[in-house]
């Protein structure tokens, strides 16, 4: 058994938008995730939120903007943690690459819901890397 327990997800938002500043050209149209999190512990309970924006309401090569917060219930099982691992290695690490799939599946239902162009599937990606960058 693992030392973080997933217990639920729960979306906090999650919204659609179209650019009427694009200009449709044949340029391949280039989208890079933005992602932020936010973490409450107390006691055992983690709450970690993960929100990503892909696309742009003002760059005029993007067609839409949507953006997704889903925020994850983690129970930290001191008693498993064999390897003493550092909680915020766990929650950094293993709780965000629980909730990254959840996240990567409503923005690319929210794109293809759009009807007028083709839907944005995020890539897969190490999610902890990628916040590690943009900071």
């Amino acid at each position: 058994m693992t030392a973080l327990q997933f217990n639920t997800y729960r979306v906090n938002a999650m919204e659609y938008n179209r650019n009427e500043n694009f200009t449709d050209s044949s340029e391949q149209v280039v989208i890079k995730p933005r992602l932020k999190t936010s973490v409450q512990i107390k006691e055992n309970k983690i709450e970690l939120t993960l929100s990503v924006t892909v696309g742009s309401l003002t760059d005029k090569r993007v067609p839409f903007e949507a953006r997704c917060s889903v925020t994850g219930s983690f129970t930290y099982l001191a008693a498993q943690d064999k390897a003493k691992t550092n909680l915020d290695t766990l929650v950094n690490s293993n709780a965000l690459a629980i909730l990254f799939p959840y996240v990567r599946t409503i923005i690319t239902m929210l794109t293809a819901g759009s009807n007028e162009y083709p839907g944005y599937v995020m890539p897969t990606i190490n999610v902890n890397k990628a916040l590690i960058d943009l900071a």
